[in-house]
């Protein structure tokens, strides 16, 4: 019988699987917590607190950031409310602060759905299912999935927001791999300009690479639609591996949580693709879209690369 408790993230949900153990809490449908051997694979938070920096919190129906909060659609300007002063941008979309509902808990996976009703910047109906699994062999695997409520095409996109750790220690030690040879340079705000060659910004990853002092918000294209990043501190000989579907990928060095983790985010679109277009989806009534990644740990002998 699944465990719950109810405080002020909403309730937490403990899912155990082999080595592995994960805590979800659900508001924000967010992972709190993943270890593997006893090892962190994400940077946790305690659940009965609200978790700094949308720590494994689910993105919807836009991830990041529109612009002023401000989009048009079809011929008609919507306002959203901005929420991040500092870039005068409405980030992570409604549903990150949002208490979902459990539909289904078992030992090793619990489902969480949330309705979202039309509001006066987003007047379109979605229904949303996050799956989460936890496999004693695969490691975690998470599920999100939308589908339009209503009767109108609804401007849509997804991501979610989990920070990759080997065990808390410092990102600089980390050799990294990403896959994508394109990267969005950003303004002063952190919006989006212009799409260069990674190699450009000194952002090539594509082989893996020590992070080092380098401060990375960037929003990286990936090579392929479907793919993994993989980080390792080769001192601790844990490896972390994220694999995603979504053709764009943010990634963050952790400056707000002393660079203990990298944040690497998953979504379906860059930043203000609400006005860019870029990926943009138009989800149909009754269409649904999928959103999935797995999170994973593996251990060596120590000093090995």
């Amino acid at each position: 019988m699944q465990q719950i408790r109810l405080h002020s993230g909403g309730k937490t949900l403990s899912l155990t699987a082999g080595d592995y153990r994960a805590k979800i809490v659900t508001v924000g449908a967010g992972l709190a917590e993943l270890t593997y051997q006893g090892c962190h694979l994400v940077i946790p938070h305690n659940p009965e607190e609200m978790p700094p920096a949308h720590l494994g919190k689910v993105l919807v129906p836009w991830p990041n950031r529109i612009a002023n909060g401000c989009y048009r659609y079809q011929g008609q300007e919507f306002q959203l409310p901005v929420n991040e002063h500092a870039s005068r941008a409405a980030i992570h979309g409604f549903l990150a602060w949002r208490d979902w509902q459990v539909a289904d808990a078992a030992p090793n996976n619990v489902t969480l759905t949330a309705f979202l009703p039309p509001s006066y910047g987003y007047p379109f109906s979605l229904f949303t299912t996050v799956i989460y699994s936890l496999d004693r062999e695969k490691g975690l695997s998470v599920e999100i999935i939308s589908e339009n409520a209503g009767q109108l095409p609804a401007p849509y996109g997804a991501g979610i927001h989990p920070y990759l750790t080997c065990n808390l220690s410092p990102v600089d030690n980390y050799r990294v791999q990403i896959p994508a040879k394109q990267v969005f340079a950003v303004d002063s705000r952190s919006n989006p300009t212009s799409l260069h060659p990674a190699q450009e910004l000194d952002l090539d990853f594509s082989l893996p690479r020590t992070i080092g002092t380098r401060k990375i918000d960037h929003t990286f294209k990936t090579d392929t639609r479907t793919w993994e990043v993989n980080i390792t501190d080769p001192e601790q000989g844990l490896t972390v591996t994220l694999c995603a579907d979504q053709p764009w990928l943010q990634i963050y060095s952790g400056e707000k949580l002393n660079r203990q983790g990298l944040a690497v985010e998953p979504m379906s679109c860059p930043p203000n693709a609400f006005n860019s277009a870029i990926d943009l989806i138009y989800l149909q009534p009754g269409k649904r879209h999928r959103l999935f990644l797995s999170i994973k740990g593996e251990r060596q002998e120590p000093g090995i690369q």
